[in-house]
């Protein structure tokens, strides 16, 4: 029978954001950001201009004849543009995480190989060397399910709400 391995750092929040501020200081709070900012704005960016592109080729697999619902289409177009958007920023959000963990080492040592690293740039150089490019996608999978529900859930919504205000609108005239 596997044994679960359960080590406690922090008793509660307060005490964690206390020790960290304490033996790391206040930029501790902010590891990550630098590949957080650099991934936000073409994430974003791609999410939408996807669901465009994948709204249209919908449009054109499925003539407006056959088509049964846009909701549909909105939550697959969304899903689709999440899977493709998530799979070209995800290195700089496995580094995120990557740095964001740092300092943890001591609960880590339990759980296998333990990394340090002294920034993006020395974090890229030993994930492409250690772990090759495969390295730069690893946990690629579970964050494509999250990626794909959340954002065809999210297009789904959207687009929902711009037709009932669209609808509650044109009812005002």
């Amino acid at each position: 029978m596997n044994r679960l391995l359960c080590v406690v750092i922090y008793n509660n929040l307060r005490e964690a954001v206390s020790t960290m501020y304490r033996t790391e200081g206040p930029l501790v709070f902010y590891k990550g950001l630098l590949p957080t900012v650099i991934a936000i704005f073409p994430y974003a960016g791609l999410q939408f201009s996807c669901y465009r592109s994948l709204k249209h080729a919908y449009d054109w697999v499925l003539p407006p004849d056959r088509k049964q619902t846009g909701n549909l289409k909105n939550l697959l177009c969304g899903c689709g543009s999440g899977v493709i958007s998530k799979t070209l920023t995800y290195p700089l959000d496995l580094f995120k995480k990557r740095l964001q963990v740092g300092g943890f080492e001591h609960a880590r040592s339990a759980f296998g190989q333990v990394r340090s690293y002294r920034g993006l740039l020395d974090l890229t150089r030993q994930v492409f060397h250690d772990e090759g490019t495969k390295g730069f996608f690893k946990g690629l999978s579970p964050s494509l399910l999250k990626a794909a529900l959340s954002t065809g859930f999210m297009f789904f919504w959207y687009e929902l709400f711009c037709n009932l205000f669209h609808c509650m609108r044109m009812e005002d005239r």
